[in-house]
């Protein structure tokens, strides 16, 4: 959540309540077999549990109960529109403001220093606690600039200053009422904030495009006639005597008969243009004359006949009621789009006529044709625009085939989808939602694969109005699946429809993504998967805070799962049963533990969240198998849409799978190589060593006398006596003597080592021991100071490491403990 409240005292944590007396055995066996009944769908074991009241927040939210405290994005300002600036409109991250946010800034415009305008900026939060409790009573935009003088005027009242001080406060409201610009709204956060953030959207987007195109209009009207005009100099009609005389009028020093042959005589080798050429020319004159800018910016189509109360003062929209709003607007596009179709072909006709190079053999053809689909982006934003509201219940039901139709057509239809997160989408609204998989609209549109698909929420309004903005400029058809978070019923929470949104975007009720199939033609360019908290994990995971009865405060970390957010939907309570405070068991597991079981193991365990009711009592709420089912389509539909992003995509991991592989398959190639190297020079010194000791003894023998048997004396040295055991030993001894470099190598395959290149940085190692093991400089991991660490920790760290690059080797202490329960560890790593 990103709202922010004041920050909480201890005794404004949730408390655990006492704990009256344990069950015994017995008992809790009878509790665990009536919340089991409860988990699997008996109706009658709701009766023997405590009732569950409509006051329980899941955990996660308590601190949120009061709306009162809630500070968030709405109000909105809406920049003004300047529809006579035609050169640029208003970038869209800077449409839309904060109403803090707006004034803060307002006054730093003209009181910088922090000294200045001190009265007015104290009392900033007064002035935005008016203005919001003000806009709240108006769907849809209001003027900002008369509600602040009003607010100003009874800040002013209120605060009841002395002379000099409300003189210089008054000064300060002056200057604040003057740096504020015409035209800026306020929005708060009402039934259709996605629908007034669209109306404002394409007002930024047309109204100085529509400028711009009336500027260009009348440059080419001019031209035109300019043509006409020269090309009238040319005619012999303009140059007869007859016509002469007319614009001569009735001057008796002109003789108008000869100055016909001399203008006709210098007007020799002008050639004038062709019938044909001066029709086109006066047909598009006249089209491009009458052109007149339409009163009607936006139509918008709905089957609510609210809506049409909603919108009944906003200039230049008109609404209108139909059964089937889909189809209804695709003949409200043509509509339109026919009658500009003949100003922007006259337009085109105009510049090619300009600069004189229609080819008739080419351009008349393709004229003949030109209808809507030739329209560039720039005309197709001219063309009034179409917005469908209708709900996400209607689309899935009896619109289906109308919206597919649309979804296909290409018509730059904009279509609002008004989504209850909770819901299933064509289902009975009698029945429970989850009795059947849930229908994804957006995963629905995203078949059709040329239109624009979003879903978003008004609880994130710079990521809806980026969304929409996508949508206008690709001009296509575009379906936005948009959640507001009014919950239809009215209980004794009245939650803010803002965090109910917000939650069902964090409990993946309702991710956020988008599809633009303008952006390229692979998911990693089409897809916006943006917006969602911690979009790699499963469930966000938040730190949660509670004391117990004396006071010591304890923090956990819990999952905000679909489960979660249920609980925010009154009529989903009966999902929910309170769980006996004195009823503990290790049976009992968190939902978002619960579904990462195995299927055989799930009929061990009883699903629960964490809730916290009006008496700010922490309890847990067993979950039924209904709610569990539906946890888990929606974590299927989420991991979907993490592969199609490309966030958690299982061909990414089998890749790296099949990359590690490969890798370690190289490296024990390479070791089985330079083993058998090794084998190779041992064997080769052997032989070498032994025949060298042969020759010596060759010449040992050489030198005896053969026939005493003794041998002959030397003078340089005495001959040792000479025994089979003896040549054995001395060929050992040299042949040890010659190998020793080589063993010496062989010995070092037993040393610990780490096969830095698969290391993947995962930080497991160096968190154990950072001084046994350190990164290198491309952050791969390699063994430092073996007197630093353990052989344990070694085998540990090879137990644990991702890609198995850590090889234990031998022990390099004889005196460390579990010598022979270590090495046996250490062997499938070696």
């Amino acid at each position: 959540m990103t709202a922010k409240t004041s920050r909480q005292s201890l005794h404004a944590l949730p408390v655990v309540p006492v704990l009256q007396e344990q069950l015994d055995s017995d008992n809790l066996q009878k509790i665990m077999h009536t919340l089991r009944h409860f988990h699997l769908g008996n109706p009658t074991a709701a009766k023997q549990l405590h009732p569950l009241t409509d006051d329980y927040l899941p955990a996660l939210l308590s601190a949120y109960r009061d709306a009162s405290q809630l500070r968030y994005d709405y109000p909105l300002y809406l920049c003004p529109v300047d529809a006579t600036d035609a050169a640029q409109s208003v970038p869209v991250e800077q449409l839309i403001k904060p109403l803090s946010e707006f004034l803060q800034q307002s006054i730093e415009s003209f009181a910088p220093a922090s000294d200045s305008a001190k009265v007015l900026k104290d009392n900033l939060p007064w002035i935005e606690r008016f203005l919001g409790e003000a806009s709240n009573k108006v769907e849809g935009p209001i003027i900002i600039k008369e509600l602040i003088i009003e607010s100003c005027q009874k800040l002013s009242s209120h605060l009841q200053l002395e002379d000099e001080n409300q003189q210089r406060f008054q000064a300060d409201i002056e200057k604040f009422i003057e740096s504020l610009a015409e035209g800026g709204m306020l929005l708060a956060y009402g039934r259709f904030p996605a629908l007034h953030l669209l109306m404002h959207l394409i007002r930024n987007k047309v109204m100085p495009q529509l400028t711009l195109f009336k500027n260009e209009l009348q440059q080419t009207i001019q031209h035109l006639q300019i043509l006409l005009e020269v090309d009238d100099t040319k005619q012999d009609e303009a140059n007869s005597s007859n016509s002469l005389k007319a614009n001569i009028s009735s001057n008796q020093f002109f003789n108008t008969d000869s100055l016909s042959k001399v203008v006709k005589k210098q007007s020799k080798g002008s050639v004038a243009m062709s019938d044909s050429r001066r029709q086109r020319i006066e047909d598009s004159l006249q089209v491009l004359k009458k052109f007149k800018e339409k009163e009607t910016l936006v139509h918008i189509i709905h089957a609510n006949y609210s809506l049409g109360e909603v919108l009944k003062e906003s200039p230049c929209f008109a609404t209108e009621h139909h059964e089937d709003p889909c189809l209804r607007s695709m003949q409200v596009f043509d509509q339109e789009a026919q009658e500009l179709a003949r100003v922007f072909a006259a337009a085109r006709m105009a510049k090619l006529e300009i600069k004189n190079i229609y080819d008739e053999n080419i351009h008349d053809p393709w004229f003949d044709n030109f209808n809507w689909e030739a329209f560039s982006k720039q005309e197709l934003i001219l063309v009034p625009s179409v917005i469908v509201v209708e709900s996400a219940d209607r689309l899935a039901d009896e619109c289906m085939v109308s919206l597919s139709h649309l979804l296909n057509s290409g018509r730059p239809v904009n279509i609002i989808a008004r989504v209850q997160a909770h819901n299933n989408p064509g289902s009975d609204g009698n029945k429970d939602p989850f009795e059947n998989y849930r229908t994804e609209l957006g995963y629905f549109a995203i078949s059709h694969r040329q239109a624009v698909v979003s879903q978003s929420s008004a609880a994130r309004p710079q990521h809806l109005l980026a969304h929409l903005n996508t949508a206008l400029n690709a001009t296509r058809t575009s379906l936005h699946l948009i959640n507001i978070g009014i919950r239809e019923e009215q209980d004794e929470l009245d939650l803010n429809a803002w965090l109910v949104a917000g939650a069902a975007l964090e409990g993946r009720a309702h991710p956020f993504f988008s599809v633009d199939p303008g952006a390229g033609d692979c998911a990693a360019e089409r897809v916006d998967f943006s917006g969602n908290p911690q979009a790699d994990k499963d469930w966000p995971v938040q730190k949660f805070s509670f004391q117990n009865e004396a006071g010591v405060v304890s923090d956990i970390e819990l999952d905000f799962t679909f489960a979660d957010y249920a609980l925010l939907i009154p009529r989903l309570n009966h999902h929910f049963a309170l769980i006996p405070i004195e009823c503990e068991t290790d049976d009992l597991l968190e939902v978002a533990d619960y579904l990462l079981l195995s299927a055989d193991q799930l009929d061990n365990f009883i699903p629960y969240i964490w809730a916290v009711n009006k008496q700010n009592e922490l309890y847990r709420l067993v979950v039924s198998s209904a709610l569990i089912h539906a946890c888990r389509d929606r974590l299927n539909f989420w991991h979907t849409l993490q592969e199609m992003a490309g966030v958690r995509s299982r061909y990414i991991e089998n890749a790296e799978i099949r990359i590690h592989a490969d890798a370690e398959m190289e490296v024990a190639k390479q070791v089985a190589q330079a083993k058998a190297e090794f084998d190779a020079e041992l064997e080769r010194v052997k032989t070498e060593t032994a025949a060298e000791v042969m020759s010596r003894l060759t010449d040992m023998l050489l030198g005896m006398d053969l026939s005493t048997g003794s041998v002959r004396p030397s003078v340089a040295a005495p001959v040792p006596s000479i025994t089979q055991e003896t040549v054995a030993a001395e060929v050992d001894k040299e042949a040890s003597a010659d190998a020793e470099v080589v063993e010496q190598e062989q010995e070092s395959f037993e040393d610990p080592w780490i096969d830095s290149p698969l290391c993947t940085t995962c930080n497991d190692c160096t968190d154990m021991n950072p001084l046994m093991f350190v990164y290198n400089d491309s952050n791969q991991a390699y063994i430092a100071d073996l007197s630093a660490g353990t052989y344990k920790q070694m085998i540990e760290a090879a137990e644990i490491c991702p890609s198995n690059c850590i090889h234990p080797g031998k022990p390099w202490d004889d005196s460390e403990a579990d010598l022979d329960d270590l090495l046996e560890r250490a062997q499938p790593y070696n």
